[in-house]
Parts: C-alpha cells; sequence; structure tokens
C-alpha cells in the first residue's frame, strides 16, 4: 500500500501501532529539551495530507498535539517541524489542516514555526541535513519501501538526534537478489545470505543487524527495533539514537506494547506457547524473558557484571528494561548470593544524572 493510498482511507491497525510508538516518543523526548534549549527541530520527511479518511490524526497533527500538551512550560523555546512529502497535493491538503490546527489553538503560533517541502526524499533531506542535530532533533521517516536505509549512517555524523524510520522489512528478504536493491543498498553475497536464511519472522532483527555492522566502528549510535505484522508482510520501525536515556524511553514504550518480548506486535519469539503449561518443561525452551534473565545472572555470578551501572547498560543494549533486571538482582540477594545496600538501583537517572553507582558483592559462603 503506498503511502497515498494509505491516507486517503483509514488507517489500517499496523499504521496506528506505528503512530502510537511515533506518539508516545515525542511526548517523552519534547520536555527534554523545553526546558533547556532555545530551538527544537523535527522533521517529517513523508508527512502525508494530515489525517487519514476517517479523521485520525498522522504523524503532522500528532506532533503538534503533543507540543500543545508543554504548552504551559514552554516560555523561550522555540520548535521548528519541518513537513515534506513528495505529492504537492499531500502538502497543500497538510497546509490547510495544519493552519486550521494554529487558528485552533493561537497560543501555538508563537512556540511553532513550520516549514513546508514538496521533494522527493533525497532532495528534501540534502536540503535539510546540515539542520539536523544543529540543534535537539527528532527524525520521522515514514515509507513503505527499504531504499532510504541507507541513510542510516548519515545519522552517525548528527549531535543530539534520535531518528524512527519504518521500513518493508519482508520486501528487502523478497528481492535481496534483484540489481535494484544490491545496487541501491549494496548488499554484499554474504548479506544477501543472512537476509534468506533468516526465518521470515525475525526479518527485521536480522536488517537492523547488517546496518549495526555497518556503522563505522561508532558505538554511540544504537539502533533498536520493533517488527510489525500485517497479513503475510513484515514490516520494521528502526530507532535510533545515541544516547542511553532515548534507549530507555523507547524500550518502555515498546514492551507496554508487548509485555511478552518488547520486539514485536506478534509473537515472535513463540512467548505464548512457552508459557503454557507442560508435562515435559524441560523440553519446552525459554521464554524471552527468562532468558534474558538467566544471561544477566550468569554474568553477575561470573562477575562479568559488578555494579549497577554495568547492569543497566547490558540490560538496555539487549533490548529490555529495568524492570527484569531488578528482579534477577532482588531475587539474587534475597537467596543470599549477593549483597548491595538498599535497593538495586537499575535506573538510568541515578546511574547518568545522580551517579549513584553501586557495587554487588558476592558472598563467600
Amino acid at each position: 500500500m503506498s503511502q497515498q493510498e494509505n491516507f486517503y482511507c483509514e488507517f489500517d491497525e499496523t499504521t496506528k501501532t506505528k503512530l502510537v510508538i511515533f506518539e508516545k516518543y515525542i511526548e517523552s523526548w519534547l520536555p527534554v529539551f523545553i526546558r533547556q534549549k532555545k530551538y527544537m527541530y523535527i522533521f517529517d520527511f513523508f508527512a502525508g495530507p494530515g489525517y487519514d479518511s476517517k479523521g485520525n490524526a498522522g504523524s503532522p497533527i500528532i506532533t503538534l498535539n503533543q507540543i500543545k500538551k508543554y504548552i504551559s512550560i514552554i516560555s523561550n523555546t522555540k520548535i521548528y517541524l519541518f513537513f515534506n512529502d513528495k505529492e504537492k497535493k499531500n502538502i497543500e491538503i497538510l497546509k490547510t489542516s495544519y493552519e486550521k490546527y494554529l487558528e485552533s489553538n493561537p497560543d501555538l503560533k508563537v512556540i511553532v514555526n513550520i516549514e513546508p517541502y514538496s521533494e522527493e526524499f533525497e532532495n528534501a533531506f540534502e536540503k535539510l541535513k546540515n539542520k539536523i542535530g544543529e540543534y535537539p532533533s527528532l527524525v520521522f521517516m515514514d515509507q513503505f519501501g527499504i531504499k532510504y536505509t541507507a541513510y542510516i549512517k548519515e545519522f552517525e555524523n548528527f549531535k543530539v538526534t534520535d531518528f524512527l524510520i519504518f521500513i518493508s522489512s519482508s520486501s528487502l528478504r523478497r528481492f535481496a537478489e534483484t540489481p535494484e536493491f544490491k545496487r541501491v543498498l549494496t548488499l554484499s553475497d554474504n548479506e544477501i545470505e543472512k537476509l534468506k536464511n533468516t526465518p521470515y519472522k525475525l526479518i527485521t532483527e536480522c536488517v537492523v543487524k547488517i546496518f549495526k555492522e555497518r556503522l563505522s566502528g561508532n558505538l554511540e549510535l544504537r539502533l533498536y527495533c520493533f517488527s510489525l505484522k500485517k497479513g503475510k508482510n513484515i514490516y520494521g520501525l528502526l530507532f535510533g539514537t545515541k544516547h542511553p536515556a532515548a534507549v530507555d524511553k523507547f524500550l518502555n514504550i515498546v514492551w507496554k506494547l508487548n509485555p511478552d518480548n518488547g520486539t514485536a506486535n506478534y509473537d515472535i519469539y513463540d512467548d505464548k506457547t512457552k508459557k503454557q503449561a507442560s508435562l515435559y518443561p524441560d523440553l519446552v525452551g525459554k521464554t524471552t524473558v527468562q532468558a534474558f534473565k538467566d544471561k544477566l545472572r550468569e554474568k553477575i555470578m561470573n562477575d562479568e557484571i559488578k555494579t549497577n551501572e554495568e547492569a543497566y547498560n547490558f540490560t538496555i543494549e539487549n533490548g529490555f528494561i529495568p524492570k527484569f533486571s531488578k528482579e534477577v538482582l532482588k531475587e539474587l540477594k534475597k537467596s543470599g548470593k549477593i549483597f548491595y545496600k538498599g535497593s538495586p538501583l537499575i535506573n538510568y537517572k541515578k546511574i547518568y544524572v545522580e551517579r549513584k553507582i553501586i557495587s554487588y558483592e558476592k558472598n563467600k559462603d
């Protein structure tokens, strides 16, 4: 389904889930900088006309709705919105929509500056990329192909920038060997083999691993994904950032969407089957959460993880939320295997803001 077709009918459930993640992320992203920065930038390169056929808000209107929530705490901050869509008709409709929105919310007019563009993505990106990261930036690339993933490496160069990219993961697997895909993404034979041999439902994770490997050894840029299934097709929402606080926010959003795996809107690791009672539990694989907890427990007992900072970093690097690590640490302390004062302090604010670093000591008995 093309972007234009998608907007001129009602959003499907996959699109709604994707927009929920975007909405929740921008809701948590805005207050971080509103009080401390003079300018903020939001780039929406595939903006669409603003609403679907049923009046459900698309990403530009969602953005305005979220800014409106914080109107009472915004004083000296100016938020620049860059809306692009290659379809001139979409931009014309969007301009009418956001101008009407601003007329109904005059306080926003003082805070928000909107620049509309009607360009092919490549041209819009070239025009605007010098602005990305100049001030705290959020980039949303909501499209249905995969060729724009080639731009992920560009984000290694941007400061204070988070991004969300929507891709058709299954298309990459299906067409990886075609000359066009190989040329656009410069896929190696080894990468093509990885895509072909990956189980279909895990394809988004494979795509992310490939792009992680392509990064130039810059460990600052972190990539995560959330897989979305629609019929026989698998899509993926890729999230990228250089800051652990942003990772924390994203992971909390997706784990609320799926408490079993935090990775997809479907049972990607067969967790539901594994959680069912079995006459032979030893023959049933571990759930996603159980496997992570066992790995963390092993690393703590092997002295590979000795502090709350190390435990926290291990947790988010593996795409999990601190809740699960806290459960492991509390269980180890209760069983007498380790000791630490107070709570396990697996918390971004405690570790990175307040710098409260504690050690976990193994009991020698």
